[in-house]
């Protein structure tokens, strides 16, 4: 990327729109004092020519004479339109003659019609029978008044941009103090330093609101760096959280096999014990599955395909109607097909059944929309607004009526959001509608079919019993 100099870049661009500015008031001056130059050349001919009344007793020469003044020629003009008679200026105008000396006219300059005839300007007035007078002005005066504006006017616009050509380095070298400071800052910050700031005097100037803006990057590097650290330390809590986790229900094995080799049980005794052993067995291999699950999540493979969103939740419906200690489940549904890897699928909605019935709720609601979203609510004790995100953290469990789970580890939400996420979906915690049970509301959205898909797509194979395997029931 090519960065030429600020300074340079400022110098440049400032000395290009002041010679912008400069020729357009140049030009700007010019056209108004021509104007100006014009207007008062036509004044001064109906002027001239309200006099020429007052004269007629004079001679023709006479007259002729008494009307041309610097800037006007007076002639007589013959019956053909060609001078007749042409005025001689008088130097000096002897007393009582000349414009100078006779009374104001009455009649208003706007009777006198001015035409322009080249470069003249021609006013004509009949002084008495026969006798026609034209005076005529050059507007050669005016141009040349033009010329020496317009020389004046350039040389000072020269000069003027060399000056700020000059100058300007100086002024922005004082100006861009701050942006030096401002360089510093993050020469140091790359160098290790984090505690520097600039804090503005003005934070309402550009450079103010750009060293506001480097402060608060500063605050973010330094928040992004606790959060690394807390991140780190939050994953050797996952690990030790893990560990006791998985510790828990091998010494549930361990303390069985250990009774039925040590003490002589009956058969009856030995039973119990041997479910135990097998319960404390099936936990410890889910507990792996999910934690394996969990650390793949950011890699996991998903195979999408058209499927009917209706079948889908009726089905995840079903399996959790098949448990005894299952609540009562309602299910509605439209018919919309979504873009999603069916297996996975199953899973999310298996997690989501199965903590509503964790958290002792009676009644289950599964909605599904034309939209592609899945609302699970219940009738449990709900979720506080202020752990509605937190839920989604591994091996959180809330320290409230949701959280009498039966051998959970708190990874069920987090796999599931996982999954929703991989396959381009969402999931949240939300706050209960019109249309849900009061209980806890989880809003699982899922990419809808294309047309092309939903009219003929290939159909989902049906789910493998294998796919039930990761299902925490």
């Amino acid at each position: 990327m090519r960065t030429p100099s600020l300074r340079r870049r400022a110098v440049l661009w400032t000395v290009a729109v002041l010679s912008l500015l400069l020729l357009v008031v140049g030009v700007g001056v010019d056209l108004a004092l021509r104007t100006v130059l014009q207007g008062e050349q036509e004044d001064r001919l109906r002027s001239v020519a309200q006099l020429a009344p007052e004269l007629a007793a004079l001679s023709d020469q006479q007259l002729a004479n008494s009307l041309t003044i610097a800037g006007v020629q007076a002639c007589i003009v013959d019956s053909s339109g060609r001078c007749a008679v042409v005025g001689v200026p008088q130097r000096p105008p002897g007393p009582g003659r000349g414009p100078g000396a006779l009374p104001q006219p009455t009649r208003s300059d706007a009777a006198i019609a001015v035409v322009r005839n080249g470069n003249e300007l021609v006013a004509t007035e009949t002084v008495r029978p026969g006798v026609v007078l034209r005076l005529s002005s050059s507007s050669a005066q005016i141009e040349d008044a033009l010329a020496r504006f317009r020389t004046i006017m350039t040389i000072a616009s020269v000069v003027a941009v060399a000056l700020a050509a000059l100058v300007l380095p100086l002024v922005l070298g004082r100006a861009l103090r701050p942006l030096r400071a401002l360089t510093d800052a993050a020469r140091q910050t790359a160098a290790g330093g984090r505690g520097r700031r600039l804090d503005p005097q003005d934070p309402d100037t550009d450079l103010g609101r750009a060293a506001v803006q480097f402060d608060a990057m500063l605050e973010e590097l330094e928040g992004a760096e606790a959060r690394a650290s807390a991140a780190a330390e939050r994953l050797a809590a996952f690990l030790s959280d893990a560990s006791h986790e998985l510790r828990t229900p091998l010494a549930g094995v361990s303390a069985g096999a250990e009774r039925l080799i040590r003490d002589p049980l009956d058969e009856e005794e030995r039973d119990r014990v041997t479910v135990q052993i097998v319960r404390e067995a099936r936990r410890s291999a889910r507990l792996v599955d999910d934690l394996l699950l969990v650390s793949r999540l950011g890699e996991l493979r998903v195979e999408p395909r058209p499927v009917d969103l209706a079948a889908l939740v009726a089905d995840a419906a079903e399996r959790l109607r098949s448990r005894p200690d299952a609540p009562v489940v309602e299910v509605r549904a439209v018919d919309v097909r979504v873009t999603v890897d069916r297996e996975r699928t199953d899973q999310v909605l298996a997690n989501l059944l199965v903590n509503a019935r964790n958290a002792g709720a009676r009644r289950v609601r599964i909605a599904a929309t034309a939209d592609g979203t899945v609302r699970v609510s219940d009738d449990g004790p709900g979720i506080p607004t202020s752990a509605r995100e937190r839920v989604f953290e591994r091996l959180v469990r809330l320290d409230s009526a949701r959280s009498a789970t039966t051998g959970g580890a708190g990874l069920g939400l987090p796999i599931a959001r996982g999954l929703a996420e991989a396959q381009g979906g969402s999931l949240r915690c939300v706050e209960p509608g019109a249309d849900d049970l009061p209980g806890a509301v989880f809003e699982l959205r899922l990419p809808l079919a294309a047309p092309a898909e939903s009219a003929g797509g290939r159909p989902e194979p049906p789910a493998p019993a294998a796919a039930l395997r990761g299902i925490p029931f």
